[in-house]
This record gives structure tokens, sequence and C-alpha cells, in this order.
């Protein structure tokens, strides 16, 4: 093969301002020369992100030798207009190329561009590889022209035509850092190619791309239109097919859909409005730099759409700045541009706001059936303050439905048990009321429940001291007994909803004298605490006593009975024995005893000294007590607790 050269003629400094310095995403690299392949009129486009490499291979028409030199080495080209056409050759597609120098962005994340394409025309095969550093040494040397290397080539053939289409290969790449998940998101909203026409798809590592605009949205708009509203937009000429409103703008027209989600969107470039030209993006997600002064304010927290305008980058018309991130408002047309979209959001934000409010009347209706028993236990006059609030909650722009939910039901409770009645009906009677002041009134609600349950821990972790006394005095037998009857979340904390169960008592105790025939546990069940179909049980081993193997046999096969004549009443309130408690003063210290031990915590049998009770229950209910106090740090009244 001949050697052949190939040169890049541009003058010095300038590929480092389009390429280098203008392009430094991976995505925005990779949307110019997707473009390219659109241009190219190929089908697909396939991208491979490797460790140290992205390859993009189409099947469009590829190029010649010669176009390869006029055409992608060339900077500037405008092939629109030295063609005079304004869509591809054999598909009509709309062109997205303008100014000829979207290809020499994969220097911004790339050292190396390899290029290899066939052409559809005759089959020839060009190969060539642009190395950033070389160029870079001619741009010193202040020398216009950049040898390019031609790595492979081949006469036109035309069995090798049907191979057509160009691979583009970014070597050098840190493809390490790339998040592939939100590399194809990304991606998927830099174009609208794939979504309108049917011939043309991008994949990334073989899989396609995500869908760019969610209909898992609260409001979609013009979807979610009334015939009243479309009448507020007096240039609306239809909605089509794809979901997209219609219209007219001066002598153009404006497609677009914009949506609101029910949580903000946290991720700031996903949060705005994108308009494509083309097909392509021309302006990242924005509001048109709308400073506020509109109804609904918070609700561009949930917006997000997209918006078609072909017409920015057509004829005389070219707002689109060189990188394709943003377009120009500061032209005529610009500006009137600026104008509508301004219009727009307002109009959108303020029904998304009325829309959000009745919604939240009918859920509030629906959630008052799970309040009917609370509200109707209070007078009329009360329930009419406490509706009058929730009312007002539902009014609440920012307020999910979740934290709504929970925000109607601290007021009933705040309201029921006495805590801040009086702001609550200054909250019913006002006129301007806001989030804020609900969430502070709210915070104060939950300091004085937050109190409320620390006194009740304190007080509990006094009565574990009292308990403590008595074991400490030997006080062992009916009192202490009692005494854990009476409280039994002592046991553990979870224990605390149980009670003292009578329904199965001759069943336990029948059972009791079967399997705890022993001096030790004196043939009796000490005893048997329920909630809801739950049974608790709790045996003492005589003071003085050590735990041995025959205690631990006895007590598992008294659980095991007990569980079996459970699981046959099938009739009964009570379904199960959740656990059984074995409490001595202490057990022997053998590797035997302690694997018995071990085997029946798998069964839900405990076994405790009274010393191991006591302590676990008093850092149980201390932890609980220091994270209250840990959770409301300035409180000077949980901090004297």
């Amino acid at each position: 093969m001949q050697e052949k050269e190939l040169k890049l003629i541009i003058q010095p400094k300038v590929i480092d301002s389009l390429g280098i310095k203008m392009y430094q995403k991976p995505v925005d690299v990779i949307a110019e020369f997707i473009a390219n392949s659109w241009d190219a009129d190929s089908e697909i486009v396939e991208i491979t992100l490797n460790n140290d490499s992205i390859i993009l291979k189409d099947k469009g028409i590829g190029m010649t030798y010669r176009q390869c030199q006029d055409f992608f080495l060339t900077v500037g080209r405008d092939r629109r207009e030295e063609t005079g056409e304004e869509v591809t050759e054999e598909k009509k597609r709309p062109i997205l190329g303008r100014k000829g120098i979207g290809k020499f962005s994969g220097f911004g994340i790339a050292k190396v561009i390899e290029v290899k394409t066939i052409s559809k025309k005759n089959g020839e095969l060009t190969s060539f590889r642009m190395d950033i550093e070389k160029i870079l040494e001619y741009d010193a040397s202040k020398k216009e022209e950049k040898p390019i290397k031609v790595t492979e080539y081949k006469d036109p053939s035309d069995t090798n035509k049907v191979n057509h289409g160009t691979t583009v290969s970014l070597i050098d790449v840190d493809g390490k850092s790339i998040d592939i998940g939100k590399f194809k998101e990304d991606l998927s909203r830099r174009f609208l190619l794939s979504q309108s026409y049917g011939d043309f798809k991008i994949t990334v590592n073989a899989k396609d791309l995500p869908e760019s605009f969610s209909d898992e949205m609260e409001f979609v708009f013009p979807r979610d239109f009334t015939d009243e509203e479309k009448g507020k937009i007096p240039n609306l000429q239809k909605n089509d097919d794809n979901g997209w409103a219609v219209e007219k703008f001066n002598s153009y027209e404006i497609l677009w859909r914009i949506g609101f989600y029910e949580e903000p969107i946290e991720t700031e470039e996903l949060r705005g409005i994108s308009i494509f030209a083309r097909g392509k993006m021309a302006q990242k997600p924005f509001f048109f730099d709308l400073t506020g002064g509109i109804s609904g304010q918070y609700s561009i927290e949930y917006m997000t759409g997209q918006i078609k305008m072909d017409f920015i980058d057509e004829g005389g018309n070219d707002l689109i700045a060189t990188e394709r991130q943003r377009i120009n408002l500061q032209t005529e047309l610009g500006k009137g541009i600026k104008k509508w979209g301004i219009e727009r959001i307002k109009l959108l934000c303020s029904l998304r706001k009325k829309k959000r409010s009745d919604e939240r009347l009918r859920e509030l209706e629906d959630k008052m059936e799970g309040f009917k028993d609370r509200l109707d236990a209070l007078p009329s006059t009360e329930r009419k303050t406490i509706k009058s609030v929730l009312l007002k909650i539902a009014s609440f722009d920012r307020l999910g439905k979740k934290r709504y939910h929970e925000w109607c039901n601290d007021i009933l409770t705040s309201w029921e048990t006495g805590r801040l009645r009086e702001l609550i009906a200054k909250i019913s009677e006002a006129k301007d009321w806001d989030e804020q002041k609900l969430l502070d009134m709210l915070s104060e609600a939950d300091i004085l429940t937050a109190l409320n349950i620390a006194e009740s821990v304190k007080t509990k972790i006094l009565s574990i001291g009292e308990l403590k006394q008595r074991v400490i005095s030997g006080q062992l037998e009916n009192k202490v007994r009692d005494y854990i009857y009476e409280h039994p979340w002592i046991i553990h904390p979870k224990w605390e909803s149980f009670k003292k169960e009578r329904s199965v008592e001759n069943l336990i105790k029948d059972l009791g004298v079967k399997h705890l025939n022993n001096p030790a546990f004196e043939g009796r069940v000490d005893l048997a605490l329920t909630a809801g179909s739950s049974l608790l049980l709790v045996e003492f081993i005589r003071p003085k006593l050590e735990i041995d193997l025959d205690h631990l046999d006895r007590i598992n096969h008294y659980v095991m009975s007990i569980r079996n004549s459970l699981d046959k009443e099938t009739g009964g309130d009570i379904k199960y024995l959740e656990n059984a408690y074995l409490i001595a003063d202490s057990k022997k210290d053998s590797t035997l005893i302690h694997g018995r031990i071990k085997q029946l915590e798998d069964e839900g049998i405990l076994v405790m000294t009274w010393n191991t009770l006591i302590e676990e229950a008093l850092k149980q209910w201390g932890d609980h007590l220091e994270l209250l106090k840990q959770r409301n740090p300035d409180d000077k009244r949980m901090q004297t607790l």
C-alpha cells in the first residue's frame, strides 16, 4: 500500500479551545459523535465503555479518503451552508451538525482519537489516528498544518460497501470513573432522536438508553390539562399522539411537555426545562432566567420538562452556543423565547399548586375516614377547629403525601393529649399561615412528647432500681414475682404491652405440674403474660440454686408441650408461645451447661441471672433516655432529666 497521509488544517491554539477546554464531560463528548452518526444516516450507534477507552460504532454512509480530508479534518465547515441542504442525503433527517468542530470534543477526555470508516458509496476503507500531544507539538511550532497518520487504507471495493459505517475510538480515557448508569441517564436527556424517529437507536454496552421523560410524575402537562386550563393558552393548537403540546409561536411551532414530581428533584442538573433543536439538546435544564414572583414558586423544585424548538437552528437563526449547553436569549428572537418560557412556567406552577391542593383535599376526605373515630370523639366545636387546621395543611405546596399524613396525625394527637391546644386554635383562625410556622409548632409538640416519654423512662429506671434492692435483700419469692407481673417491661422493653394471662391458665398450670415437678421449681407456674396472640412465660429457680442440665431439660419439655398444645387449639386467642425466660441466682460454669443454654436460645428459651436481667434492663432504658436527650440537645428541660 502506498503510504498515505492526511492533514489537519487548523490555526494554533484553536483545537485547545474547541476540544480540550470546551468539552470535559464524557457525556458531552459522546453526544457530539452521536450527532455525527445521525447526520451520516446511521440507524444505530453502539457505544462501548471500557476502563481506558470509549468506542462508538455506527452503520452510516461512512467517508471516502477524500471526504476524511475535506469534511472531517476541515475545521469550521458549515455543511448546511456548503450543500444548501437542511436534511441528510438518504433519510432526509434534519442535519444536526453546523459548525464543524464537534469532532474535536474527544480531546477533552482522550489523548488519542482513532477513526475507521468505510464508504457506502465506493467501499473505500480509511483509518487514521489523531494524537493530541503530537498535534500540540505542531501548535507550539506555529504550524497550521498538522500531519495525521493513516494507519490503514484499502482501495474502493464494491464487495466492501456492505460493511459501510464509522468507528471512533477514544483512547487513554479514565473509564473507571464513569458511572455507567448515570452516564446512560445523562445521555438519554441529550437527545429526542430515538423517541421522535423510529429508525434511530443508541445503545451503551449493548443496552438501550432509558426513557428521558418519565410518566411517573404527580402531574404532567399537557396530559393533565382540563378543558378550562387549556383555554388559558390561546395559541395552544393540539396535543400530538406522543403527549406533546403543540403551540404556535410567531410563525413557528413549539412542542413541549412539562411535569412535576411528587417530591423535590434533588439532582440540580435534572431540575428545569431542556430545549432541543432537531432532536438534540441545545439548552441544558433551566428556568428561562426566572427570578421569582410566581404563584406556587416552590413548584420549580419539582419541575422538569422538554421543549422542541427546531427553528432556533434553522435558516438564519443560530441561537445555540458552540458547546450546545445554552441558547442566546439576548437576540430579539431569544427575548421572545424567554418571555414565552417564563409565562409557561408561571402558569404551570400556578396550576400545579391548585391541583395539588385539590388533590390533598380529596385525600383529606378519604383520610378523615381513618380519623373518623378520633374526630367523632371530640365535641363538635373542637372537631371544626381540627378540620380547619387539616385543610390548611392540605394547601401547603411543599408538603409530600407521607409528611402530610404524619402532620395531620401529629395535630390530632397534640389536641387529644391536651398539648398545644391554644396554638392549634390560633392556626384554625389565622388567615395567613405557612409551613414554617406549623413546623415550629410541631417541633415544640415533638419536644413535649419526648419529655413525656423521658419522664416515663426515668420512672422505669427508678422502678428497676427498686427491683434491684428487692433482689439484694433476698426478696425473691412472691413479692418479686408480683412486681414483675405489674412491670413486664423490666424483662425487656418490648414486653411493655403484655399483661396477665387467664385464658390458658389451666393448660400451662397442668403442664407445669407435669414438667416442673422439682424442688427448684416447686411444680408451679410463675408468670404468664400475653399481648395479642403471643404468650410470654417467666420461670424462677428457687433462691441460692444453680441452674443445671436437669433444670434446662425440664423447662425445654415444658415449653415444647405448651407450643404443641397451642398449635392444636386453633380456636383460641393465644396462638404462639413467643419466649420463655428462666431466671436464677446463678448458673454452673461448665462448657456443657453453656452449650445447652445456647441451644435453648435458638428455641426462644432464654436463661438469665438476676444480675444480668437488671443490668440489661438498666442499660436498655438508660440508652433510650440518652437518645432522647441527644435528639433535643438545646432543650434545658430534657437535659435536666
